[in-house]
Formats: C-alpha cells, structure tokens, sequence
C-alpha cells in the first residue's frame, strides 16, 4: 500500500475564505497571452468546495519554489522536444538494482491513475508525460509535485519525462516559477486534477494528436538500466504484488533468446475492487461478471491470440512461469516484459491506431517468441462496450492505416516478410 505523507502540501494556489472558489495563480517567466491572469474554478456545490488549512508553516523540505526543466533532445523527425528524467525519483538508484522496470504513458488527464498505479507496482518506474504547451506544464508540475510529496512510491520510485511538440514550444521558457503558495492537502489531489482540466478545457485549443508511440520509447528508454521493461499503459493495473514475482522468475530463468513474455490483460469497471490471485479473477470473470478479456467487445484480435481458455485451465506449479508460445496473429496487442533488443515502436504512425500492434508484428518478424506467463495478469480500469470512436480517433486511424500499408515495404526488405499483412 502507498503511504501519504501527514504533511500538507504548499501549491500555487489563492484559497477564498468564502470556500466556494478557488482561484489558480501560478506565475512563471513568461505568462501565456490566454488567459491574463488568475482563473476562477466553481464547483457545483458548497460539499465539493476544497478543504484547506491556513498551517503555512511546514513548508517543502525538498522544494525550493523553482522547477527547471531537463535539457531536451528532439526527436528523429524534430516533431517533439524530449525532457528526460525532468523529476527523477528519489530512489533512482532503484532502476540499476532491479530486473525489471515498469514503463507507460499519459497526458495531465491520466495521470489520476499513478497514485492507483503506485499500490499495483512498487518497482522502478518510468512515465513519459505529454504536455501542448506552456500552461499545460505548470499545472503538470504542480500536480506531480503534490503527488511526489504524498505518495511515497510515486516520490520514491517513479521517474518523469515530459515530451511536448517542438515547434509549439520553441520559444518557451525552460524555467518553471512556482510561487504565491496556498495549501492544499493530500486528499485533495482528485479534486485539484479536476480542477486543473476545467481550466485547460476552458482554453479550446486545437487538437492536438496524442504521440503514443514517441512516449513509449521515451518511457521505455528510461527504463534502459534495467534488463527487463515491462510496458504498460497507465490505467492498466498490474496484478498486486507483480513486480517483486516478475523479478524471482527473470533473475531465475535459464535466459531465453528473443523471447517477450506476456501478461494476459483483462478489463473492468473504474470502481471494482481488483482481485490479487488468478483464482480470484477467474471467480469474477464472465458474463455479467466484474471482469472480462481486455478489448473483447471494442477489437477482439487485440488479445485473441493470448488464447484465454488455455491460460485458464493451466494447471502446475503456482510459482510464475512462462506456460506456452503464443500462435501469433495480425493485429495482437499484447501488453508484454522484454529486452531492450526488442524493435522499437515506430514513430511514423503518431496518434492512435495501428501502434502497438505493428510493433508486435515487427518484434514476430525479427523472431521474437511471445511467451504466456502462467500466473500473471494486469486489468484495465474501464470497460469498452463499443467499437465507436471519437471523429479524430477514427481519422487518425485511417491515416496511420495508409502509414502502415506503406511501411510494408520496410518490413518486407528487412525480414522477407510483411506485404501480405493488410
């Protein structure tokens, strides 16, 4: 379990004594020409104002009100700026002494799920976070603050990368102010996040794509002095306790060339309670049961050739081991434990569609073996009831299909395979 830290937490923010508003007031070197100036957030009714406390005393040990951005790299295309390790955890350490690291993916609006996260997942993780523009990374910085200072797995354990759009940024400033300190506790992080996507909701900026596969390489190279990575995405729980089993069973393993070994994904409600034992999940799992295959209904391919009825009926020893190879399919979406030999995600595609799957069929191409754990499994928070997308999803699938029907042709020169993949 996370342990919360008792102290309160000192964020850029002016606290009405009428507790019914609150207003944002970070400051920092250069000011956005939208808003000018402190916004004001209502919530719908007295019950939900914020509590505070007006104990200014127990500031930050470890917070100087100043937050400096990493020097960045671009990326292949110059399409992004890249901040590794722009908060770095306080156990960095950690990613050296373990076998395996934890990498995933979000933007401001997911990360409600880390402190979640940090009770599946005590290993050293790495999370790379995308940001549009300059408001975006205030309250980015200000939220992780809070939630470093009061989860301790998260302050300890988890490294942070911040990837934002090059040519939207280019004249940023790379310094962060964060000053005129209110107080907010720890319990209120929810709430704080809510708050802070009401203010950037309010800003109607254009739609920016989503660069999944550019964050998944940054977050997995975070992981790179581990030997293992184990890439997930954030709302995706990894069973209780799984990385602390993963280790034992890589560090005692005979070593198996080219093998990926795949935790069966599952999907349930946002609130259901997450079980701790296979057992215990298959009990659950069912028709009008709490848990189900991960994307059964919105893309059944996605884990079909996980082939759950085998994995079910897997009898042997409890300790984890890997059960049998996957017969692998196009369009398989497995989430998996690897070596860093692994293809990398291919940054040509940006936004959704057709990302994790091409890079498990170009792994399969370079002979990569999916492996099924036996005993192991991760479950998404949230069911998917339908294949509907939203319009810009729906087109940036279209056009990362063309994108793939195109990258074809590198596969099919490097592998001798790939043409007959539609």
């Amino acid at each position: 379990m996370h342990i919360r830290s008792k102290r309160t937490f000192l964020l850029t923010l002016l606290l009405t004594t009428s507790a019914t508003l609150f207003f944002i007031a970070i400051s920092c070197m250069k000011r956005p020409t939208n808003p000018t100036g402190p916004i004001a957030v209502k919530f719908d009714n007295k019950e939900d104002q914020l509590p505070f406390s007006f104990d200014v005393s127990e500031i930050l040990q470890d917070f100087d009100g100043r937050f400096a951005l990493s020097p960045f790299k671009l990326d292949s295309q110059s399409l992004y700026r890249v901040h590794e390790s722009a908060m770095v955890a306080r156990n960095d350490s950690s990613f050296g002494n373990s076998t395996v690291c934890l990498a995933t993916i979000a933007s401001l609006d997911h990360l409600r799920w880390i402190p979640e996260l940090s009770e599946h997942w005590t290993g050293p993780t790495s999370i790379a976070v995308f940001y549009r523009r300059t408001l975006d990374l205030r309250l980015l910085v200000a939220y992780l603050t809070l939630l470093r200072t009061c989860f301790k797995t998260i302050g300890d354990n988890f490294n942070f990368h911040f990837v934002t759009p090059a040519l939207q940024n280019a004249t940023q400033d790379d310094v962060v102010l964060l000053n005129s300190f209110g107080v907010v506790t720890c319990d209120d992080h929810k709430r704080l996040l809510e708050s802070f996507l009401v203010v950037l909701k309010e800003q109607k900026w254009d739609m920016v794509p989503f660069p999944q596969n550019h964050l998944r390489n940054v977050a997995r190279d975070g992981c790179a002095r581990s030997p293992f990575f184990y890439l997930t995405d954030v709302d995706v729980m990894p069973q209780y306790g799984l990385h602390r089993r993963l280790d034992r069973f890589l560090m005692h393993s005979p070593p198996c060339e080219k093998c990926l070994y795949v935790v069966p994904a599952f999907e349930g409600t946002e609130v259901a309670e997450h079980p701790r034992t296979k057992k215990e999940l298959l009990a659950r799992t069912g028709t009008r049961k709490d848990f189900r295959v991960y994307h059964q209904v919105a893309f059944y391919k996605n884990q079909r050739a996980t082939n759950f009825d085998k994995w079910k009926r897997l009898k042997g020893p409890a300790e984890l081991h890997a059960a049998y190879e996957v017969n692998f399919e196009f369009g398989y979406e497995c989430f998996y434990v690897g070596t860093h030999d692994v293809p990398k995600y291919r940054e040509i595609i940006i936004g959704y569609g057709f990302t994790r799957n091409v890079q498990t069929l170009e792994s399969y191409l370079a002979g990569f073996r999916f492996l099924v754990l036996s005993d192991a499994f991760m479950i998404h928070r949230g069911l998917r009831s339908s294949n509907w997308n939203a319009p810009y999803r729906n087109a940036e699938k279209r056009h990362n299909y063309h994108v793939f029907l195109k990258f074809r042709r590198t596969l099919q020169e490097r592998y001798g395979r790939g043409m007959e993949f539609t």
